[in-house]
């Protein structure tokens, strides 16, 4: 079995480029696709590969205006936000309008990753997972339209209040759940299950998991539910793929990363003994290289990050677990060698990703990435 996996493109720009890059790819035979969230979110938009840039000095560089109209349908009624927002007007009239804009350019912006989902479903069977982009707690698309318009997110969001924007999410998940949709699933806390393979997606409703705060509560009782889910369907399966969104902690020296969320740190010390395949898919926008290691009898995939230069992966599944970097810019597919986590044994980030990559120091090169401990 063959499956793309692709997260965190935040840009309109870099995911239209990997489905033009995909559907000549028809020789690679995909199975399925699997986008794990973060379509939305211009404002995280990087430079290259995403590494040794200046964020502030880059962004003041784009052409906000043309974003704008490229991503909006109704630039212009926008653009009336700005202009109240210079002259600090306090019409209330004004501001209901203003929020009927904003209501507009959210729904927009959702049936975008909608008909990006179902032009992705015409290669092949496509499953998308949320990320916090489209969280429904947190419309940090809201934050892209701050972003383009050059307005604090504060006044944004106190417009969009007047408005029942938060009414979108719903109308999306009413549109990709259409039974209709033979070949499009969304996957955010739940389950499919594929011949002997179950996939299973904890939705990035929010960027921490545990008692942090109310939000983070929900985030971690979803992923419980999830993961009881998967409990109770365990005996119909021997291959478990599970796709995270939500953050975890990253150590720097050795680089380290361990889930957030307690429920899923005690799942994958339950599941020892359990079930022949298993692999934990984490995806983050900082990654720009892919880690690929053994560890809890898991298979661990930190993929490669969208936003950096449309890089994804590939990975195949038989006998034996694959697993592929792909740099579609530069049509480069890398097979990546996999380390056990406890014994692998290095003294820099170089020689961290020469346990995945047979190339690491071209890597370095061709995606500046020298200083970086994301290696």
């Amino acid at each position: 079995m063959r499956i793309a996996i692709i997260s965190d493109s935040h840009t309109k720009e870099n995911l239209e480029f990997i489905y033009e890059y995909l559907k000549n790819k028809s020789s690679w035979k995909l199975d399925m696709i699997l986008i794990n969230g973060d379509i939305l979110g211009q404002n995280e938009v990087r430079e290259g590969y995403g590494y040794g840039f200046n964020k502030k000095v880059f962004d003041a560089s784009l052409d906000k205006n043309k974003l704008l109209n490229e991503l909006a349908q109704n630039p212009e009624e926008l653009k009336k936000i700005s202009a109240a927002y210079e002259q600090a007007s306090q019409d209330e009239a004004l501001k209901v309008e203003l929020s009927v804009y904003i209501r507009k350019y959210v729904s927009q912006r959702y049936d975008y990753v909608f008909n990006m989902l179902e032009k992705f479903s015409r290669i092949t069977k496509t499953y998308f997972n949320i990320g916090t982009y489209e969280s429904p707690l947190h419309y940090n698309v809201l934050k892209e339209l701050s972003f383009l318009l050059e307005v604090p997110e504060t006044y944004i969001r106190s417009i969009a209040l007047l408005s029942n924007h938060r009414e979108t999410f719903k109308e999306f998940l009413a549109k990709i759940k259409d039974p209709k949709l033979k070949k499009l699933n969304y996957l955010g806390g739940s389950t499919v299950i594929i011949g002997d393979l179950m996939i299973a997606g904890i939705p990035g409703l929010n960027e921490s998991s545990g008692s942090m705060d109310n939000t983070s509560e929900f985030q971690e009782k979803i992923t419980k539910d999830l993961l009881n889910t998967i409990r109770r369907q365990l005996s119909y399966v021997n291959k478990l793929i599970i796709l995270n969104q939500t953050q975890g902690k990253l150590r720097k020296d050795p680089f380290a990363f361990r889930p957030a969320s307690i429920a899923v740190r005690e799942f994958i010390e339950e599941m020892k003994g359990k079930l022949k395949t298993k692999i934990f898919i984490q995806s983050y926008h900082h990654f720009m290289t892919t880690h690929f290691y053994n560890a809890s009898e898991f298979f661990f995939i930190l993929n490669n990050s969208a936003v950096n230069n449309c890089l994804f992966n590939l990975i195949e599944i038989g006998t034996k677990i694959s697993c592929y970097d792909v740099d579609p810019k530069k049509d480069i597919l890398r097979k990546l060698r996999v380390y056990n986590y406890n014994l692998a044994d290095y003294d820099n980030p170089k020689d961290r990703l020469a346990l995945n990559y047979d190339d690491p120091e071209e890597v370095i090169k061709e995606r500046k990435l020298g200083g970086s401990y994301y290696l």
